[in-house]
């Protein structure tokens, strides 16, 4: 097995489902008391945050690429970067280190394209779907985007970083994260992507009619088989 790093506390709310997804994933490709071996970089999100307001996303890139070298140096043979929007800075991070550093849009893209779709709703951060690091990764891997307009994608951007991100999951932002994304499936989107990793302490397949892409749980799905190599799990993504 592989030693897989993760860089999180982007929120560490969602950095705890990373490393529950990828230990219960273990445990269900090997059974009996395995678990995945890891090593874990959190940072502080209260300093992160801020140089993505100002846009100072060479900063925060500097920060990750630091933890990703951290990572490798303590044996990490892959890393995940445990948060959508701070792909902003992938090409950094990837570069500091000399490991494969999985890109979340490619593990989405794949997982879209294998449903036979190629236009997806996304909900996500302000910065994700307003720039085009994320959508332009998706754009390559054979995906369109539909985004939320207005009001709806200040929501989204509400939700989660004054709710989900502080461990609020709210019944209410769970009925309205599913009318916006409805209103993406009606404008013609075929699936919705959880483009934020929060997200999914929120929203899940059975709030929406066509099929859910979760990015936390594709994330891991993807890391678990670069390291322990594909093997057949009981629960697949619907």
């Amino acid at each position: 097995m592989q030693r897989i790093g993760v860089i999180g506390g982007m929120s560490w709310e969602s950095t705890a489902e990373y490393l529950r997804l990828l230990n219960q994933g273990v445990r269900e490709r090997l059974g009996g008391l395995h678990s995945a071996r890891l090593v874990v970089a959190t940072v502080d999100f209260a300093a992160v945050e801020p140089l993505q307001v100002a846009g100072l996303w060479g900063e925060a890139g500097d920060l990750l690429a630091a933890e990703a070298r951290a990572l490798e140096a303590a044996g990490a043979d892959l890393v995940l970067l445990a948060t959508n929007t701070m792909h902003r800075v992938f090409d950094r991070v990837a570069g500091a280190v000399s490991v494969p550093v999985l890109h979340l849009a490619d593990v989405t893209a794949a997982a879209v394209r294998e449903r036979g779709l190629s236009r997806v709703g996304l909900l996500a951060t302000r910065y994700t779907v307003e720039q085009d690091f994320y959508r332009g990764r998706l754009a390559e891997g054979g995906v369109e985007t539909l985004v939320p307009e207005g009001a709806d994608r200040e929501e989204v951007q509400r939700i989660i970083f004054e709710e989900l991100c502080v461990g609020r999951v709210e019944e209410a932002s769970r009925r309205r994260l599913a009318r916006i994304a409805g209103d993406l499936v009606a404008a013609g989107a075929q699936g919705v992507v959880l483009g934020c990793t929060e997200l999914e302490l929120s929203l899940g397949a059975g709030d929406l009619s066509v099929p859910v892409f979760p990015t936390t749980t594709l994330h891991c799905r993807a890391a678990l088989d670069v390291a322990l190599g594909p093997v057949p799990v009981s629960n697949p993504v619907r």
